[in-house]
């Protein structure tokens, strides 16, 4: 009997799925039962001392929205600093731009972006917060001494210049934050930059030397060959730095959540807000990606 052979989707599908084998199986093993678990706990009190749950139907979902004064403004001060994902979307994607660029000491400076991943870093603060007083006062002192840099942005009084070139009194609030907080978007858009560093280099360079040969400006070209072919890891790195906003455990939220289950042994109420927490994030995910996934051109080898 003759076997079947795959056929090129087929094999890019199965090379896919094993990609993703690995935490498939990580899923399964150490996330699937706690996220049962915290279901379960949503729905009741848990008792401290027998930890036996006692069944309340949504009373915890109810409390969260009628009965809790912090909850809802710490949901919605998240939501708002979503406008911040804007930022560092925009940041990532130029310093890509430049960054694609050989240039001498082009290393080095990828190599000081990396380095804001690890300073950005979950783990990093909590080392940071949990070292000696020696060690934290060194680490506070260079990290004031980088931000200086960027704070003597603030000194300028870029209103008059954004007002000549006719930027309304809303935008120019929005760009005036953007800029007190460059040192903030800068830290976290390590990641982003390396990922549309990927997607910049995928583009086959044949496209270039054709529109060239047509006579396309380098503004044109952007538009029409660069950001196009890097729709889809825009999309994923839109994706990616909500989650990474949302879950971080120095985000308002978590940090609510975490207070009540761990300081206050409020695990039911502190399941059933992680549970709303989640749901309005995957809300929004959803949102972005069905306005996104019509848009965007994936090439085909």
């Amino acid at each position: 009997m003759q076997k079947r052979k795959l056929t090129l989707m087929q094999k890019r599908s199965l090379q896919g799925y094993l990609y993703v084998l690995p935490w498939i199986i990580g899923f399964l093993l150490f996330f699937l039962m706690p996220i049962i678990q915290t279901a379960v706990y949503s729905f009741g009190t848990l008792n401290k001392e027998t930890y036996e749950i006692t069944f309340n139907g949504f009373k915890n979902y109810i409390h969260a929205f009628r009965g809790d004064a912090e909850f809802p403004m710490k949901l919605v001060d998240s939501l708002v600093n979503l406008i911040d994902v804007v930022l560092i979307l925009i940041f990532s994607y130029f310093a890509a731009l430049l960054l694609r660029n050989k240039f001498r000491g082009s290393l080095f400076v990828k190599s000081v972006f990396f380095l804001t991943v690890i300073l950005a870093s979950d783990l990093f603060m909590q080392m940071q917060n949990t070292s000696s007083a020696v060690n934290g006062a060194q680490m506070n002192a260079s990290i004031q001494e980088t931000q200086q840099m960027f704070t003597a942005l603030q000194t300028i009084d870029f209103n008059k210049y954004f007002a000549a070139m006719g930027i309304g009194g809303g935008w120019i609030t929005y760009l005036n934050d953007a800029i007190s907080n460059i040192f903030s978007i800068m830290i976290r858009s390590g990641i982003q930059i390396f990922i549309f560093l990927a997607a910049l280099h995928s583009i086959p360079e044949s496209s270039y030397e054709a529109a060239k040969i047509e006579g396309a400006t380098a503004w044109e070209i952007f538009w029409v060959i660069t950001f196009p072919m890097t729709g889809p890891m825009i999309l994923v790195n839109t994706i990616y730095t909500i989650v990474d906003s949302f879950g971080s455990s120095l985000n308002t939220v978590m940090v609510y959540i975490n207070s009540l289950a761990l300081n206050k042994n409020e695990m039911g109420y502190a399941s059933a807000l992680s549970w709303i927490y989640f749901l309005c994030i995957a809300v929004i995910l959803t949102v972005i990606y069905l306005l996104c996934r019509k848009k965007l051109f994936y090439q085909n080898d």
